[in-house]
């Protein structure tokens, strides 16, 4: 009964810090308000805190804490990644807004099956724009237990919203994140004026969250009447500190004196946007920067102009503080050859802020209908910063294309240039029929690229979309001369070989290839004894990885079992024959041609292992430390030994205390000759078979 009440706590405990985003909030609500849960469906809700899964924490949650808001507000529940693994797109709206919805959300937030990806940046969006974020006060709440992982910047999306929204917030509620990874979210809140919640450990967040939240969620109280000649509070002083200018797109050192409350923030302010009302710009809250110190680090926007930084004071967002700033233009360029050809690499250098989200980015101009469409994109961070340059690949196709400097923290181009890409000869030699896992040499011509490779695909495979059976990169071969060496597959038919151009993912060039089926057999006795060496003749490809197996068909309840196999370059490749020692148990087996770049078996044929005598003889007691001899017969393998055990050594478990190999003793007589241990005790003499580890035969021995 202790246990069970433990784990109720537990779980209302991680739930308190999801009521804490949804309470808080509710407590201020008005009849005009509007909110969006973004419940995260991905697969990773199936992870547990304290024992409970976190998508049932939630669901316990919203049950929970949404009977407590207020029935004026307008809620509604989205949800990603619940239906469909892998796809991006996976983003569902469950439960339209409205008021009195808190069973709707409950019940569907109980069907919601965890299975997908992460896309919570288009998530946050499509919420965004659902509420009418530019038109009236919206708040997103998202309940997250996860990154993005469908490639796009969280923070950048906060920024984008928060500046063109009217009263746009978002709530973060992580689940189990890392501190690095709850940054990657935190942002969302910190850039729209939300609040971030950990809810990593649910035992710390129970008792010190009941009474706010409690208090937060409950309908606030009646205003009390203001006295008619109240005067308003006046507000606390602040400064700001910074350069007169900066150029485009830099970033700049702000330091700022004032409250410093938590909602305080400071931002690029533009007096001629919104028709001349003014417009907030791209800014950091100061609890984001060097908060001791009083310093953080804004960034310039990307179009020259008088500006201002405004100092934000509290949920009241009133200007405390604000000084003139000029953002001045700055060279900002492209330098890179007028042509490069398809697939190749090429070198870009650089002038402008290298910002840590800039990047040179190639564009088709004709892609999208004429909108554009970025093809590829290097970080600068990626590349050389000291020489400010960076490396592209051309894309596949020939045609003109443009490379842009683009400013991410403004999101925005801030340089073009044109570069042409050119066809190329790319082409495939290699011969017309090759048999069955056999060599190709291949040679090529081609951008060479670190990605490309040489396939051989099948054409019919994937209901005749094709697949590459086998495939090796460029760099795998001989670059100098551009030429490279594939095993053919194991199975006769038509294919091709393609020139597979990596970083465009573009199929370059083509030819056929016809691979023919060839002998392959394996010759041997229909039987031979147990645990002896047994020779083998082999025809068939004879490549690096080939090998002859001993193969038990009745083992693993009959998928099978290799038992013994040997390389065929460990054999006699001029003979093609290889010698196998067999397994120590009689039966039925079969021995096996085995393609290892295939892992395909290419030939099979039966052998029978057949029991044998074998036997040791000896004295039945000698002296300690009497030297003896012992006769033995039996396979006589050049791992085989004559052991003298004992087997009341460690509490029954046995240990070798004498051992000879038999090629050590007198091998045409079949005799070895052992030294008695100095202690005296009843031992056994062993035939010991090395290749199966197995005792064939053993005598008793007393030692006085």
């Amino acid at each position: 009964m202790h246990k069970a009440g433990n784990r109720v706590r537990s779980s209302r405990a991680a739930g308190l810090a999801c009521a804490l985003a949804v309470g808080l909030w509710a407590s201020s609500v008005s009849a005009e308000d509007k909110a969006i849960i973004v419940l995260d469906g991905s697969g990773s809700m199936w992870g547990q805190i304290d024992g409970t899964p976190k998508i049932t924490i939630a669901r316990d949650v919203l049950s929970g804490v949404l009977g407590t808001t207020p029935d004026t507000l307008s809620l509604g529940l989205m949800s990603y990644g619940h239906r469909r693994k892998g796809d991006c797109a996976d983003i569902e709206m469950l439960v339209p807004m409205g008021a009195d919805t808190a069973g709707p959300i409950a019940q569907a937030a109980r069907d919601i099956s965890p299975r997908g990806k992460t896309p919570l940046s288009d998530a946050v969006k499509q919420a965004a724009e659902t509420l009418k974020y530019e038109e009236d006060k919206a708040t997103v709440i998202l309940i997250t237990d996860g990154i993005e992982t469908c490639r796009a910047d969280p923070c950048a999306l906060a920024r984008d919203l928060e500046r063109t929204g009217i009263d746009f917030t978002v709530h973060v509620v992580g689940f189990g994140l890392s501190s690095k990874e709850g940054k990657q979210v935190a942002c969302i809140a910190e850039e729209t004026g939300g609040l971030y919640m950990k809810a990593d450990d649910a035992s710390s967040l129970g008792e010190a969250l009941t009474d706010s939240v409690e208090q937060a969620a409950a309908a606030p109280p009646p205003p009390a009447p203001e006295p008619e000649s109240t005067e308003p509070a006046p507000l606390p002083s602040a400064a700001i500190m910074a350069p007169d200018s900066v150029e485009i797109g830099r970033r700049i050192a702000v330091s700022w004196d004032g409250p410093g409350e938590q909602y305080d923030d400071i931002y690029f302010f533009d007096p001629t946007g919104n028709n001349g009302d003014g417009r907030r710009l791209q800014g950091r809250r100061l609890h984001g920067g060097d908060y001791d110190n009083k310093r953080l680090t804004l960034v310039a926007p990307a179009r020259p102009g008088s500006y201002e930084l405004h100092y934000y004071y509290g949920v009241g967002r009133a200007v405390i503080a604000n000084r003139p700033i000029e953002v001045v233009e700055a060279e900002v360029s492209l330098d890179a050859p007028a042509t490069v050809e398809i697939g190749r690499r090429f070198e870009v250098s650089w002038v402008g802020p290298g910002g840590t989200r800039d990047a040179v980015e190639i564009i088709d101009p004709a892609a999208d209908q004429g909108a554009g469409k970025a093809l590829r994109a290097t970080r600068l961070s990626n590349g050389d910063m000291d020489a400010r340059t960076v490396e592209l690949v051309a894309p596949a196709e020939p045609g003109f294309y443009r490379l842009h400097y683009w400013n991410g923290d403004n999101r925005v181009v801030l340089a073009t240039r044109e570069i042409e890409v050119l066809e190329a000869e790319v082409s495939l030699q290699a011969p017309d029929t090759v048999s069955i896992s056999a060599p190709i040499k291949v040679d090529w011509i081609g951008p060479g690229g670190r990605r490309d490779s040489v396939q051989v695909v099948d054409p019919q495979a994937k209901q005749g979309q094709g697949r590459a059976v086998v495939e090796k990169r460029l760099s795998n071969g001989d670059l100098d001369n551009q030429t490279l060496t594939l095993i053919a597959p194991a199975r006769p038919g038509s294919y091709e070989l393609r020139y597979w151009n990596g970083d465009n993912r573009k199929v370059l060039a083509t030819r056929p290839i016809v691979i023919e089926d060839a002998e392959v057999s394996i010759e041997a006795p229909e039987s031979v004894r147990i645990a002896y060496l047994v020779e083998v003749a082999w025809i068939g490809p004879g490549a690096q990885r080939d090998a002859i197996e001993l193969f038990d068909p009745n083992a693993q309840a009959g998928r099978g079992k290799v038992l013994k196999s040997v390389r065929l370059t460990n054999g006699d490749m001029d003979a093609r024959t290889v010698r196998l020692g067999v397994v120590a148990k009689p039966g039925t087996y079969q021995l096996r041609y085995w393609n290892g770049i295939n892992r395909t078996v290419l030939a099979t044929r039966p052998i029978e292992v057949v029991a044998m005598d074998v036997t040791v003889e000896g004295p039945q007691s000698v002296g300690a430390e009497q030297e003896f001899s012992v006769t033995w017969d039996g396979p006589g393998a050049r791992r085989d030994a004559i052991e003298i055990f004992d087997p009341d050594h460690g509490a029954g478990k046995g240990r070798v205390v004498v051992a000879r190999r038999l090629v050590n003793g007198d091998y045409d007589n079949r005799t070895v000759r052992l030294k008695a241990p100095e202690r005296s005790g009843t031992y056994q003499i062993r035939y010991w078979n090395g290749d199966n580890r197995t005792v064939l035969a053993t005598q008793e021995l007393m030692v006085d």
